[in-house]
């Protein structure tokens, strides 16, 4: 997990610093509301009170310890850009990256798992990858409106990446509820950020996903239910 999020920042650097998407060629613009889109409700919390306490291996608590930072990040990161630009979409969505972090939490303390956020600080990590991060995306989030938005969709392509990956370590019915409903989150946040952008005559194919899955993602509706273990909408 730590070794793909280097390899991940290694090219996150050299794509900030170097590029801009190309002109749209066409195509309706997405919504650019933010939302929440993923974040605790009451139907999702009984779900996974619900669900059986289960042994969890190495790799699910460093997941665990992996993911609730990569959520602060997005929360972090979304705050500053919010205050930077005064656009709605990056306060809405820091406020559904800190319903995020609340669900990885609820599950570190379900587990008995220390928490490893040192404090609420904005910037501020107990892995210092996270910090290197958070000055990169800021700084480039911080030169225009436009960057604001490309820096969004980029948080969001990662968190589903990294997400992926934790879903095949991950065998916790619990756990698999709590990531498939970041994932579902991090969709909707990737339709807002490239809705955005799209409005400016820009277009996103997409620069970690592949350019198939981020059409898939960005051509269908918002999802809006809460999910189980196995991304199906609660009942």
């Amino acid at each position: 997990m730590r070794q793909r999020s280097k390899i991940v920042l290694g090219g996150l650097a050299a794509l900030l610093w170097s590029s801009l998407p190309v002109p749209a060629q066409g195509g309706p613009g997405g919504g650019g509301n933010g939302g929440n889109g993923g974040g605790p409700s009451t139907r999702l919390a009984s779900y996974l009170a619900s669900l059986p306490l289960e042994s969890v291996s190495a790799r699910e608590r460093a997941d665990l310890l992996h993911m609730i930072q990569e959520e602060k990040l997005a929360r972090d990161v979304y705050r500053v850009l919010a205050q930077t630009w005064s656009v709605p979409v990056h306060a809405n969505i820091a406020q559904s990256e800190q319903e995020h972090m609340d669900l990885v939490a609820a599950m570190l303390l379900r587990y008995g798992i220390p928490n490893p956020v040192p404090n609420d600080r904005v910037g501020s990590y107990a892995d210092p990858l996270f910090t290197q991060l958070f000055v990169m995306l800021t700084d480039f989030g911080r030169l225009s409106p436009l960057h604001a938005e490309i820096t969004g969709a980029l948080i969001e392509e990662i968190d589903i990446l990294d997400l992926d990956v934790v879903l095949i370590g991950s065998d916790n019915r619990d756990l698999d509820t709590v990531w498939q409903n970041l994932l579902r989150g991090s969709r909707n946040h990737l339709r807002s950020f490239a809705g955005l952008i799209e409005n400016r005559g820009i277009a996103y194919p997409g620069i970690f996903l592949p350019n198939p899955r981020v059409v898939a993602i960005l051509s269908t509706p918002r999802e809006t239910q809460p999910v189980d273990e196995n991304g199906n909408p609660l009942p």
